[in-house]
Formats: C-alpha cells, sequence, structure tokens
C-alpha cells in the first residue's frame, strides 16, 4: 500500500465516523450517562414501569458506543501499523538496489579505465591484441582485475579509501619499462626506498619484453649482419627496433653472432635524462638485469675488466640495501661472490698461473688494479695479500683456500655485519654444554699455573675463541690481550658485559682465508645480546692463530 491509498482509506473512515449516530457519539454517550445519575438523585416520582424501559435502553447504547469506539481505534492503528510496515519494506528493497548500482559502477569505472590503459600499451607496444594478451604481464594484470572485482566487493565499498587503493594496486600491474621509469620526472631526487619502487616496476615486464622482441629478430638475423643503416632494412624490422629503442633496449650480439636487444636504461643509448634521480645505490639491481649471468660455464661470459665494473656496480648495492633477506639481494649476492672467486682464481681465457708455473703478467697487472681500489672496496685487502704472496713465493695459500663464502664474510665484514646463522655447512659446531664449559676452565688454569705462551699456540681458532669468551666471563684482561694481535678490532661492547658462558649455546668453526668463529647466544639471551657474536683469526708465518677482529 503506498501514501496515496492510505490517505484515502483515512478520509473514507472519517467519513463513515462522522455520519454516525450521534448517540454513537462517545461524549454524547457519556453526558447522558452523567444525567441520568443526576435524574436519580431526585425523588423518585416516575412509575416503576418507565425506570425499568430507561435502563433497558441505556445500557445497550453505552456498551454499543464503547465497543464502536474501541473497533474504530482499533481499525485505525492496525491501518497505520501495515502502511509502516509496508513503507519499511519498500525502502529496504529500494536499499539493495541502490548497493548493487553502486557496485556495478565501480566495476564498470575500473574495466573501462583498466581496457584503455591496456589498449595504450598495445599501441605504445606495436603489437595485435592477441599478442599482448599473450604476455605475462599483461595476465596477471587481468588476474588482479578478476580478483578484485569478485571478492566482495560490496563489504569493502564502505571503505572511502579502498577504492583508490585497489585501483592503483591493479593499475601498477599494467605498466611497460617505459612507463614504470616515466614516474620520476615528478621528483627530483628520489630515496633508495622510493628508487626500489621504480625498479620493482621496471622488472614486471622488461625481461619478458626482451624476449619478445629478440624473437621477432629470427627472420632478420641474416639483413641485420649484412647491413649496419637501421634505414636500409624492412619496414617491419624498422618498427620493431623502434618499438623495442622506445624501452630503453638496445641491439646487441651474442658470442655467435646472433641479434638480440637488451635493455639499458641507466647508461645506454637509449637512457632517459631524468635517470639519475634515481639513487645511484640502485643501480646494481638494474646493472645484473642489464649483465644477466657473468659466468658462462668456467669462464667469463665478458671480458675481465667488463666483469670486474659490473661487479663494483653491484658491490654499492650490496652495501647499501639493508634489505639483505630479499630475493633480489640474494640473487646479487650469490652473482657477486661466485663470479669474484672466478676471477681470482684465473680461468682458461683469463689464466692466474702461465704455463712455465709463474703467475700470468696480465693477471698480476689486474690484482694491482683490485688492490688500488679500482673496482670496489671490498676485495681491495684480498688482492693485496694475493698479490704480495705471490710475489714473494710465487705460491699464494689465500688464493688456494678461496671460496664464496670467505667473499661473502668480507663484504658482511665490510657492512659491519655478523655473517648470519651458524649452520652445518659452513661450520664445525659444537654444543657449548658443561663438559665443554669444563674443558675451557682447564685450559684456562692450565695456561695460568705454567704461564707457557705454547699453550695457547698450539690452539685451534675454536679454542682460542672459547678461551677468550671465558677471560671476558672472569673480567681476566691479561688473558684476553695474550689471545688478541696487537691491531685487533674489538667491536663488540655487549661481549664485555657477559658474566656466563651459559649465554652461549653454540660456537661454530669456519677453516676459510678468514678463520672465523661464530659464537651463539642462546634464545632467552638473545633479546639482551643479540644472535651471536663473529671472531675472526689469522694466522702468523709459524703457524699460530690469534683473533683479529670481534663483531657483534
Amino acid at each position: 500500500m503506498d501514501d496515496q491509498q492510505f490517505d484515502k482509506r483515512m478520509a473514507l473512515l472519517k467519513k463513515s465516523y462522522d455520519r454516525m449516530e450521534l448517540q454513537l457519539n462517545p461524549d454524547n454517550v457519556f453526558k447522558q450517562i452523567e444525567e441520568e445519575k443526576d435524574e436519580e438523585a431526585l425523588p423518585k416520582q416516575s412509575n416503576t414501569a418507565q425506570q425499568k424501559h430507561a435502563l433497558k435502553w441505556q445500557k445497550p447504547a453505552v456498551w454499543i458506543a464503547s465497543v464502536a469506539s474501541v473497533l474504530l481505534v482499533g481499525l485505525l492503528v492496525s491501518f497505520y501499523t501495515l502502511n509502516q510496515q509496508e513503507n519499511t519494506h519498500s525502502e529496504q528493497t529500494q536499499d539493495i538496489p541502490d548497493e548493487k548500482a553502486v557496485e556495478e559502477e565501480v566495476a564498470d569505472y575500473l574495466t573501462k579505465k583498466f581496457n584503455s590503459k591496456k589498449e595504450d600499451i598495445r599501441k605504445e607496444l606495436k603489437v595485435t591484441k592477441d599478442e599482448l594478451e599473450a604476455f605475462d604481464f599483461i595476465k596477471n594484470a587481468n588476474s588482479m582485475l578478476d580478483f578484485y572485482l569478485t571478492t566482495n566487493l560490496h563489504l569493502k565499498l564502505t571503505d572511502e579509501n579502498y577504492v583508490e587503493i585497489m585501483e592503483e594496486n591493479i593499475m601498477n600491474r599494467l605498466i611497460t619499462p617505459k612507463r614504470s621509469l616515466e614516474k620520476i620526472k615528478t621528483f627530483r631526487n628520489l630515496s633508495f626506498e622510493e628508487s626500489f619502487a621504480v625498479y620493482s616496476n621496471y622488472v614486471i615486464s622488461v625481461e619478458e619484453l626482451e624476449r619478445f622482441y629478440s624473437k621477432l629478430l629470427e627472420p632478420y638475423q641474416q639483413q641485420l649482419k649484412e647491413k649496419d643503416d637501421v634505414k636500409q632494412y624492412p619496414s617491419d624490422l624498422q618498427a620493431i627496433i623502434e618499438a623495442a629503442n622506445n624501452q630503453y633496449m638496445e641491439l646487441k650480439t651474442d658470442g655467435n653472432g646472433v641479434f638480440y636487444f637488451k635493455a639499458n636504461p641507466i647508461d645506454g643509448e637509449f637512457a632517459p635524462q631524468y635517470i639519475n634521480q634515481l639513487h645511484p645505490d640502485v643501480f646494481g639491481y638494474f646493472e645484473y638485469l642489464k649483465m644477466g649471468y657473468l659466468l658462462l660455464a668456467d669462464d667469463l661470459r665478458y671480458t675481465r675488466e667488463e666483469t670486474a665494473r659490473s661487479l663494483k656496480i653491484m658491490e654499492r648495492t650490496l652495501l647499501a640495501d639493508v634489505n639483505a633477506d630479499s630475493t633480489d639481494y640474494k640473487l646479487l649476492q650469490e652473482t657477486y661472490k661466485n663470479t669474484w672467486v672466478v676471477l681470482l682464481l684465473g680461468t682458461k681465457q683469463y689464466p692466474a698461473i702461465a704455463n712455465d708455473g709463474q703467475p700470468n703478467r696480465d693477471y698480476m697487472k689486474f690484482l694491482e688494479e683490485v688492490a688500488s681500489g679500482k673496482y670496489g672496496e671490498v676485495m681491495q685487502k684480498t688482492a693485496a695479500t694475493i698479490l704480495g704472496e705471490l710475489q714473494q713465493t710465487q705460491h699464494s695459500a689465500t688464493l688456494s683456500q678461496l671460496t664464496p663464502y670467505d667473499i661473502w664474510t668480507i663484504l658482511l665484514q665490510t657492512r659491519q655485519e655478523t655473517a648470519g646463522t651458524i649452520n652445518d655447512s659452513d661450520f664445525n659446531v659444537v654444543d657449548m654444554n658443561e663438559s665443554r664449559i669444563a674443558q675451557i676452565k682447564g685450559i684456562y688454569e692450565q695456561y695460568k699455573n705454567n704461564n707457557d705462551e705454547a699453550i695457547i699456540n698450539q690452539l685451534h681458532p675454536i679454542n682460542i675463541a672459547s678461551l677468550y669468551l671465558y677471560a671476558v666471563t672472569i673480567d681476566d684482561k691479561e688473558m684476553q690481550n695474550a689471545l688478541l694481535t696487537p691491531d685487533a678490532e674489538v667491536d663488540a661492547s655487549m661481549l664485555q658485559t657477559i658474566q656466563s658462558l651459559d649465554v652461549f649455546s653454540q660456537l661454530g668453526e669456519y677453516n676459510g682465508i678468514i678463520p672465523t668463529v661464530a659464537a651463539r647466544v642462546a634464545i632467552g639471551s638473545q633479546e639482551k645480546y643479540g644472535r651471536q657474536f663473529l671472531i675472526k683469526f689469522s694466522k702468523s708465518e709459524e703457524g699460530y692463530y690469534r683473533i683479529t677482529a670481534i663483531m657483534d
């Protein structure tokens, strides 16, 4: 029932009520009752028959009027209640279409904007619709759009920021290398975090597009080899090259003379002028994308100098980025440490030792350049050590023991960090239990009673480290100094506050070019002292170990 029908019903009821006999009017009825009471108070002059006749008529009249009034009020209330329920139901049914309409409007808006941007990208890349839809980065963007539009969208539209966040997330997946870097135009100088966010968007599509455009070159390989002038190429090939160049990609050839595309937005031919607004500490990630794998089987993919220059750029990022647990960082780290080992050990193309058994002259010159800092700071000391050993004896013990883990340890030391968690693959691990503690105390007592340095000289790094830690807990400075080299760097202030060996749970010994002992702190004490202490050693010419550095 709508409002009009209700008003008509009420008007009819009012007319019916007004037309009722006056004697049924409640006011008249009650007035009559009062008059009859007054009459009863008068002297009884009327005869009995008349009184009986009046009473006989009055009682039904009162009851009829009362019942009629009650029924009328009840009828009016019923009509009002019914109308209110119908109006409420009508409002509720109207709310549902409104919510649905908003949801459809948002979905339609996002879909249209998404498809419009996709069409712009298709034109930018100079591809067909089928080719565009075949790209993985487009498929991923499509999936993200579907996810947002089909996952309880109506429940989230109450959040004012949700649509804005949803739109940003969807559109960020729909991006090309060119569009990702164009975003930095509006900024002055970006922080490392902002620059890494740009890199993260850049990497979404760049490698897939490199493969796509490189594959398009397959029918034109012979023409590319015969002619250098792009203007002499067929129009289709020119269009491919133009589209790739637009994404900062350069035409390259591999070792077999096959042409391919490789993006180089940092210092390439088509690099944008505003690229230097990125923080330089992020360039190592772009460098890795540009160079790819630096090793090819057991040899170098590029020249020794090109490889070392590339590693220097990666080194800066490895030293600066605090997110050492990220996948990108770990990939860069693996490339860095494995490639440096190959560079220093030498390869078939770039041997360290000549056929006559003497150090290769070119190799020695390369070591001098590394030691001078030409290719970064991390490998300077190691290169200088190897160079000195080769110059003196034509043999380097440091070089013969060099491993990727050593490179990583040196890098971490440069970052002033510890080498991570002790694990069995890198260390010989022993538990710091009662038996071990008793053994350490026994060595200490033996040395103090005899005051014989020969007792210390015969110890391995793990025993020297244990003895040093015990000396710290009992505040024996003389013992501590006897175990350190004169120029030792002890950068572990919290270590000096430890008063019991029970603080430690394990000791791990690593025997590389830099012998290292990692002292792991028990879980219950890690909040106070940190996860572990890293103790580094050097070996004297006589073969004795002493502590050269300690870090938290």
